[in-house]
């Protein structure tokens, strides 16, 4: 069943060199681990901020839930649709508790009064995190990954269905890029959250979604299982250039990208 649904989508940012979205149509299935991968400037960001009612100007349409997506209110939609941008600095100094209390906030009253449930769950999730003993330290006082874990706790309280995540693991290490994914994973297995995330990181959608859709100027170029388009001809063909090979990942059985030096 779909909770996203786009038709014939088009559009185009004036000012940007002609970059185009074009005729693009693609289902977000309830339940879907997706990774939206492709070269820089393939329209991955603005595609997921469209679905995020983040970015306006479009023509076709988006459905959420089989509704038009221009006509829920901010409250309504907040209860279907959470966005991870790849960052947030804030001019104001936030605590870790005040960022990821913001993901209550379709459900206080009009003072913004946080009741008992929402503390409850609040705290649940930092604790989940890793985050509560820093609940009280300025937001942009922490490392990528505290940043990170912080804006996935805040979508988690949103209780929404569907999480959309723009660049989760960029500028982590190793650890914490296993580690939010990890987190993803589990809201996806454990909680039924939709999860729709825009990575550079091939090998980590490879691993850890169960679908992929590959992008290229402006529009769908393939969708579906890892084994189905991480594959050298549609790699190659998307990405051009040389240098790499797709092989399987003999621990997972996943395709992975290897760097293949010409020498």
């Amino acid at each position: 069943m779909s909770i996203i649904e786009i038709k014939n989508l088009n559009f185009e940012y004036p000012s940007n060199g002609g970059f185009k979205l074009k005729n693009v149509t693609l289902n977000i299935n309830k339940g879907d681990m997706a990774a939206l991968i492709g070269p820089n400037g393939a329209g991955k960001s603005t595609l997921v901020k469209i679905m995020a009612r983040l970015q306006k100007g479009y023509t076709g349409e988006v459905l959420i839930n089989g509704k038009e997506a221009g006509t829920y209110s901010n409250k309504e939609a907040a209860g279907i649709i959470s966005y991870i941008p790849q960052s947030d600095n804030y001019l104001f100094d936030f605590t870790v508790f005040e960022i990821v209390a913001m993901g209550r906030r379709p459900y206080m009253d009009s003072f913004g009064t946080l009741k008992a449930t929402d503390m409850k769950i609040i705290h649940s999730v930092l604790e989940a995190y890793g985050l509560y003993e820093k609940r009280h330290k300025n937001y942009n006082n922490l490392s990528g990954g505290e940043k990170r874990m912080a804006l996935i706790a805040r979508a988690f309280v949103q209780e929404a269905q569907v999480m959309l995540m723009d660049e989760p693991t960029t500028y982590l290490d190793i650890h914490h890029q296993a580690e939010v994914m990890q987190h993803t994973l589990s809201l996806n297995k454990e909680y039924g959250k939709t999860i729709l995330m825009v990575s550079h990181n091939i090998n980590i959608a490879a691993e850890y979604c169960t679908r992929v859709i590959l992008m290229k100027t402006g529009e769908i170029a393939h969708d579906g299982s890892p084994l189905e388009e991480v594959t050298n001809e549609k790699i190659k063909a998307i990405y051009g250039g040389t240098g790499y090979e797709v092989a399987v990942n003999p621990l997972t059985g996943r395709p992975n990208v290897f760097v293949k030096p010409n020498v």
